[in-house]
């Protein structure tokens, strides 16, 4: 698993004289499967994999997890062992997300 960290800088002009910086960190991670971690919750993660068809398949953690919070909270394997994982693509709920990043 390789980790980065990237800073984005999004500044906002109010006035002429004054204006509003606003820094928002962004963690990627190169995996070797989807995962969806407890452990990564609220951290605004972007996570990269290749796919069983050699496509990369890149996610927002945060994003998908809001979008399906219910889903992972009911699942016997995220409430045992924290995360959710498939090896071969993004799952077909995922898939049909309009925006993944």
């Amino acid at each position: 698993m390789t980790k980065s960290k990237n800073s984005v800088v999004v500044a906002n002009t109010i006035a002429p004289t004054t204006s509003t910086v606003t820094t928002v960190t962004t963690n990627s991670i190169t995996t070797k499967r989807f995962v969806i971690r407890k452990s990564l919750i609220g951290s605004n993660t972007i996570i990269s994999f290749t796919n069983n068809k050699s496509v990369l398949c890149t996610y927002d953690h945060d994003l998908v997890y809001n979008a399906f919070k219910a889903k992972f909270d009911l699942m016997p394997c995220f409430e045992k062992y924290g995360s959710y994982t498939n090896t071969n693509n993004l799952p077909a709920f995922v898939r049909a997300l309009p925006n993944l990043v």
